[in-house]
């Protein structure tokens, strides 16, 4: 369902990286940046020192409530290379993703990459 002129720039992209990878095949796959995001999901429970109250012998026992173990989730971006990760985004809670937030991704994955 490609339009034909968007099969005419994707056939040029692709033969430009064809003539890339000719001329510098060692280099070729140190050029190109992948991304991906993934869900993350977190949990922080109290330590057992955490928990931990001192109380009289004779005092009633401490009544605890029970933390809720649903998890919580944030969305994550990884930029990677063929040499590793590069960069690692946590979207802050409450903020959605918008074209304005993506910019600002290649941006700080620009300053990463220089």
């Amino acid at each position: 369902m490609l339009t034909a002129e968007i099969m005419h720039v994707r056939t040029q992209t692709s033969d430009h990286n064809l003539e890339l990878y000719r001329a510098y095949p060692d280099k070729f796959l140190c050029r190109y940046v992948t991304m991906d995001e993934t869900w993350a999901h977190h949990f922080d429970p109290e330590t057992k020192q955490q928990s931990m109250q001192g109380k009289h012998p004779t005092s009633p026992p401490v009544v605890k409530f029970r933390k809720n173990d649903s998890a919580s989730k944030v969305m994550v971006s990884v930029f990677w290379d063929s040499e590793g990760v590069l960069f690692t985004d946590y979207l802050e809670k409450g903020k959605t993703v918008t074209g304005v937030y993506y910019a600002g991704l290649i941006r700080k994955l620009r300053e990463v990459i220089k």
